[in-house]
Order: C-alpha cells, then structure tokens, then sequence
C-alpha cells in the first residue's frame, strides 16, 4: 500500500504540472509557452503571475499550481495520529495560500479571504464578495484537494473512515453541494482503486454515486456541521438539504448513465467526446465539482491498460477543458495502481514522497510526527499577501508555515511598485514563488513557527522527518501523546465530543456536567484541542437557545394595538 499511495501522489502532482501548463491556454497560447503545439512532458517555462499588472515568473520544470499547493496542506493539516485539524486547514493553511498560490479558483480564493475574519469560522464561512457567493461554490477546488483523506484511512473499503472529513474539508470553501458531492465522488474512486488495485469503471462510480446518500447522514452526526453550518445554509438557500443533495445526486446519476453508454471498451481517443457530452468544454459546466470528478474518473478507465502518461498527456492537451484538474485527479487514480512514478521531473518530488509515505503509516495505524502549526491563541491570519511573508531576525519567515529561503532572482510587476515575487525554498521542503514587500515587515511572534521548526543544514527530506514536537507546548492544536494517562485516552476514545455535547445540551447545560465533560477531554489526546472544540459548541448551542427563546417570547407576546386600517399581514419572509 505505501507504494500505491506514493504513486498516488507523484502521478497526481505530475498530472498537475503537466495540465498547468495548458490551462486557460488556446494553441497560440500554448505554443507561446513552450514553443511546441502540444505538451508531452513537464519542461520549463515562463507564466504572469499576480494578474493584470503582475511579474511575468519562471517557472521550473513539472512546476505544480494550486490543485498540488491545497493537498500538501490538506496533507499538513492531518495530524500524527490521523486527527484532521480542519481548524489549522482552514484558518493557517487557506488564509497563508494565496500569498503564494500559482492558480486557483474565485471560489477558494474568496473563501480563503473570509476565513481571515476571526468571527468567521470552517463551518460558517457563508462569504458573498465580489459576485461569488460561498452557496454558488460549486467547482472542483474542493475535489482536487481530498485524496490525503483516503491515503490515511485505515480502512478504504469502509467510506465512513475518509469520508467525514472529506465533507469537513470542502466545506471549507464550497456551499454548493455540487462542489461537496464531487470531492466525495472522487474520494470513493480513488479509495476503491486502492482497494481493488484496479481503475473502476462504470459499475464503480455506479456504487460511488449510491453512497452519496451518506453524506446527509454524516452531516446529521457531525455536531458542528448539524448544529451550525445545514440550520444556516438551509435557511439561506431556502431549502432543505436532503431535496438538494438528492436533486444533485440524481443530476450525477444522470450524466453517469450518459457516459457508461458512451464508453463501451473505447480508447483514449474517446476522452474528447467524453468531456463534451459532460460539458466540460463550456463556460457553464467547465470546472464543475461533479462533472470534472466524472470525467476525470472516465479518463483515468480509458487510459488504464496503458502508462498513466498517456491519459494525462490527452486531459492536457484537451484544450478548452480544467486541462490541470482532471489530469490531477485522473493522475491520482492512475497512480493508485501504478507500479512505477512518473520519469519526468515534478517540483519538490522529495517532498511529495515525504508526504505520501507518511500518510502510508497512518493508514498502518504507525503514529508519525505532526506538522508545527503556531499556536492559534496567539495567530493572527495576514491581512493581505504582503504580509504573509515577514523577517525573523535576518530569515525570511512565511506566516503559519516555515522560514523561507531565497532561490531565485527577484520577479518585479510592471511600472513601480514596492513588492516584487520570488522563489523561495521552505524548511520543510516545498518551493513557493512569495510575494513579499521590498522591504519584508517584522513577523508577528504569534505567526512564528515553533522552536521545534528551526532551520537546519539536513536535507528537506530529513528535516522533515526529524521534526519533534514538543510534549510541554500547550498549543490550541496539536498533536501529541499524552502516555501518562491512560483512563483519560480511553474515555476518550469512548466518548466523542459529538456525545458529549449532545449530553451536555440535552441536560440544559447543566454547568457540573459541562465541568466534568471538559477536565476528561482535557486529560486525553488532543487534550487542549478536543476541550476547546466542546466548549465552542457548547457556547454556541446555549447561544441558540437563548435566541430561540427570545423568538419564540417574541411572537407570544401580544401585538398593541393598531388603529391603522390600512396596516396588513406582519412581514414573514426573510431578507
């Protein structure tokens, strides 16, 4: 299994560079870039980045963009003993992204800007800016980002075990169950390829698309998710969530049908035809969560009894098309039953299998070390790009995430301008292109990387490796051991802070329960983290209670009197 899921990775990244180079490109573009009509391989070349007015950057050859950047810090965020920290994913890792992103849709872009504010939340991150609306959110940003979920779940064949937190994950930044139905459509392709060691097919995605029902019931068990995120969205869609959910699924169904007819035992040569039925050549439907996770899944059967180079190179070359995000999702299927990794070169190859293989471990139930986030009672998310990238001392530091070295020359925009992009090498081994001041600020100690994230002279696999977090830190969220108290990790392990809250709410918060419930969480794993999860539902469900409560006092409460006849029927609906 280490090695599917290391291949796994390395043919998901390389599907992404390789498509990356095509994508939003016509032929003219193309030939532009890399001085051929098609793309074959990962070669370097030359992209505007920071938009209209931005620095025209090198790029290095099999360069990633965002699809790779999010699941390397999807692999981040999950910690040593498996935990998801969706807090750490969504407030360090989504807010630091787009000081370095390569890519990246509107959708996860504004979600990352919301999640800024400290009143906003994973799971209440209802943004409207710019005309994109969070319950809009539709596209595959959330569906290129999940496979880390699957190469940690201990048991593949059992969806509940990645399927929580692929659903946790996108919501994140996608509302529109369009987005969320995809991530978890593909999530069951790529944990079924696993499994079976071969690509599925129509039957497959035929039994995926009949456990999409399960996210409903996930959502209903989740406390954050059934307490605060379906009672807001259902409101402000006007709907519930089953009938949309079920509309979608029903949509899916339909376009799985179209397709399995369409393929019978056809070729590569059928992946065009493929991707028009789908719509995945038009504005509309370009993009689409479930409709990129279809074609992808349809591209990788299609090109299963050959190398995965040859699928790839055709979603690359499919122009018009998400040419980097059905590549790299086609890719990371592919590579689940691939014997070998890609010959090409992939930026930060050392680091993917760092990743990767740690994952592995995880899903042998090997505990393994966690990244060092800072600790989120002191972090505070940068208030725009430039102040992502600060000084420590005489380092250069990225916020949230690792000290930074210069590798490249200086990219500066058009005209004049204090800031300028730059290569730079993290500690832990990922190379971002920063875009940082001319003159970086100091960094704010709250946004430093721990003690334990000093630079070192090993290399970045090694640094990597030898991270220690350190046991005495107490920080909001971190993974650790606490081997001195074994009834608290058992009770923990036999009472979920889903059932703890659900007791505590059920008994009126009852203020000793309460007591006894946070000193057992505080005793066990993620002592600090699981004690603070409980007391935020806690407050926020006494908080809705108490709204509710004055609603309903409200509407008991006679009217006075009104001497106006003209006065009408009180104002039900909502703004």
């Amino acid at each position: 299994m280490k090695d599917q899921i290391r291949n796994s990775a390395l043919w998901a990244a390389y599907g992404d560079a390789l498509g990356f180079i095509t994508e939003f490109a016509d032929a003219a573009g193309v030939k532009r870039r890399i001085h051929r009509p098609e793309v074959r391989e990962t070669v370097a070349w030359k992209r505007t980045i920071g938009g209209r007015f931005g620095a025209m950057v090198d790029l290095p050859a099999g360069c990633y963009s965002d699809d790779t950047q999010l699941r390397l810090a999807t692999c981040r965020s999950i910690l040593g003993d498996g935990h998801f920290d969706v807090e750490t994913f969504a407030k360090v890792e989504l807010t630091v992204w787009p000081a370095y992103a390569l890519g990246g849709g509107k959708g996860t872009k504004a979600a990352a800007a919301a999640l800024i504010s400290p009143d906003v939340n994973w799971f209440s991150n209802f943004f409207h800016a710019d005309e994109v609306r969070y319950l809009d959110a539709g596209g595959n940003g959330a569906a290129m980002r999940i496979q880390p979920h699957v190469w940690a779940a201990k048991d593949k064949a059992e969806p509940y075990s990645f399927m929580r937190d692929v659903v946790r994950n996108a919501v994140c930044s996608h509302g529109h169950p369009r987005g969320i139905l995809g991530a978890v459509f593909h999530a069951l392709c790529l944990a079924d390829a696993l499994c079976r060691r071969d690509v599925p097919g129509p039957e497959g995605w035929t039994a995926a698309i009949g456990r999409l029902n399960k996210v409903l019931e996930l959502v209903e068990t989740d406390s954050e998710l059934s307490a605060f995120w379906r009672p807001v969205w259902e409101e402000r869609v006007g709907s519930t969530l089953k009938t949309a959910l079920d509309r979608i699924v029903d949509e899916f169904s339909a376009d799985v049908d179209r397709v399995a007819k369409t393929l019978h035992d056809g070729d590569l040569s059928q992946y065009r035809a493929i991707a028009e039925s789908l719509g995945c050549l038009t504005s509309e439907y370009r993009g689409c969560g479930t409709k990129t996770a279809l074609a992808a899944s349809a591209l990788a059967w299609l090109g299963r009894k050959s190398s995965p180079d040859a699928a790839l190179v055709a979603a690359s070359n499919l122009l018009s098309s998400d040419t980097d995000t059905i590549a790299t999702m086609a890719g990371a299927i592919l590579g689940a039953v691939s014997e070998k990794g890609p010959q090409s070169e992939i930026m930060d190859r050392a680091y993917i299998e760092v990743e990767a293989d740690r994952l592995a471990k995880l899903s042998m139930g090997v505990p393994t070390p966690s990244f060092a986030y800072p600790d989120l009672m002191r972090w505070t998310p940068p208030r725009t790009q430039l102040d992502a990238l600060g000084l420590h001392g005489d380092r250069l530091v990225l916020a949230g995430l690792g000290y930074a070295e210069s590798i490249s020359e200086e990219f500066r925009p058009r005209g004049k301008a204090d800031h300028c992009w730059q290569w730079m090498k993290l500690d832990f081994g990922q190379s971002v292109v920063g875009k940082r001041r001319a003159r970086p600020s100091t960094m704010a100690q709250g946004n430093m990387p721990l003690p334990s994230r000093e630079p070192r002279p090993a290399s970045s696999s090694e640094r990597h490796n030898d991270k220690k977090t350190p046991a005495t830190q107490q920080r909001l969220f971190e993974a650790r051991r606490d081997m001195e108290d074994v009834a608290g990790q058992t009770r923990e392990r036999t009472r979920s802070i889903d059932e703890l809250s659900a007791e505590a709410i059920r008994s009126g918060f009852e203020p000793s329960l309460i007591g006894r419930h946070l000193l057992g969480l505080a005793e066990g794993t993620h002592g600090v983290e699981k004690a603070i999860a409980y007391a935020s539902i806690i407050a926020k469900a006494k908080l809705a209670r108490v709204q509710t409560q004055k609603r309903q006092t409200a509407a008991e409460t006679p009217a006075p009197a009104v001497k106006d006849a003209s006065a009408g029927e009180p104002h039900t609906g909502s703004e």
